[in-house]
């Protein structure tokens, strides 16, 4: 068996819970995978070796089989063979009994001490394998990671979502607002386990909507983790534009724009318009004009996008300027 043990998502409110799941195709983007051959029910001491019992019918190797054993109570694993006279649901081992290993005590049995058998034989050469779906395609690239001796592996999604980024912008001025799509998007995946012969069915991980996740391209130190969450507004918090300054400078006369988050909202009928906002102070902080815009957000939900500031918006005596961005 496999479980998602973490994503790179972040948690932004518990309650109603609210997650961010737009992510730095430069940084590392880990999903955390945990192999767990066989569930544990019981362990118990059989003349001074482990014994174990699983789910009845459940385990399908043989006397012989190199197997790994978990412990959560002591947070180590044990290795050993499989013994003759075990059957699929009982497995006895050549593992030493020790204390920490009996779950007949109540606060241990609460958590069970022994929680899961990886059996190495049955199951040799094993990894996991992870695929992603980007803008609605099945990329032809997989991605494999080999489990510890714990059984967990991270499988990093960033290496493809970099290489299908772009250099260059696709917004050329030529509107207020142009989602750049080939440096955002958004990608789903699906992993499985594997090990020699097998084929095993594809499974997606979790997200939000339909298994959804979102990429720009950015990069995001380790402290700050991959998570772009605080760039993405919602229905409580606003979002500063996507840039490194806090006052990027505008040259007058020269292209300007600067880029921003455009998160997918709920449909809703009619579709919602995105207002934007433009005023420009003279030295003094003195208020010379205010222009609005209102446009469709139509396809540029869930991309970057691009400001445009046209020169002729900006007066002659004009000291600074401010954008903001609003949706219904």
């Amino acid at each position: 068996m496999i479980s998602l043990v973490s994503t790179p998502e972040y948690i932004v409110r518990t309650s109603p819970e609210l997650t961010s799941r737009w992510v730095a195709t430069e940084s590392p983007n880990n999903f955390r995978l945990l192999r767990h051959d066989f569930d544990i029910v019981t362990a118990a001491n059989n003349g001074g070796f482990l014994r174990l019992t699983v789910a009845a019918g459940t385990y399908t190797g043989i006397a012989g089989d190199v197997i790994a054993v978990y412990n959560k109570t002591l947070n180590a694993m044990y290795s050993g063979i499989v013994q003759a006279g075990s059957t699929t649901t009982t497995i006895d081992t050549d593992i030493a009994f020790i204390t920490g290993f009996d779950p007949s005590d109540t606060a241990l049995d609460a958590t069970r001490a022994i929680t899961y058998i990886n059996d190495n034989t049955l199951h040799a050469g094993y990894y996991f394998e992870g695929r992603l779906t980007i803008n609605g395609v099945l990329n032809a690239l997989s991605i494999v990671a080999s489990p510890d001796s714990f059984g967990y592996a991270d499988l990093d999604v960033s290496g493809i979502l970099r290489i299908i980024t772009t250099i260059g912008k696709t917004a050329d001025y030529s509107a207020l607002i142009m989602a750049e799509t080939n440096k955002s998007g958004n990608f789903s995946l699906e992993y499985r386990e594997c090990w020699y012969g097998s084929s095993n069915v594809w499974i997606p991980a979790e997200g939000s909507p339909s298994g959804i996740w979102y990429y720009a391209e950015a990069v995001r130190s380790e402290e700050q983790g991959s998570n772009l969450h605080e760039y993405v507004a919602d229905d409580v918090n606003d979002a500063p534009f996507f840039n490194s300054f806090e006052q990027p400078v505008y040259f007058l006369g020269l292209p300007f724009d600067i880029s921003f988050i455009i998160p997918e909202r709920a449909e809703i009928s009619p579709a919602s318009d995105i207002t934007v906002t433009l005023r420009t102070y003279n030295a003094a902080n003195t208020l010379l004009s205010e222009n609005v815009s209102t446009i469709a957000a139509g396809t540029m939900e869930g991309h970057v996008c691009s400001l445009n500031i046209a020169p002729s918006a900006i007066e002659i005596n004009a000291h600074h300027f401010t954008v903001e961005i609003t949706t219904p």
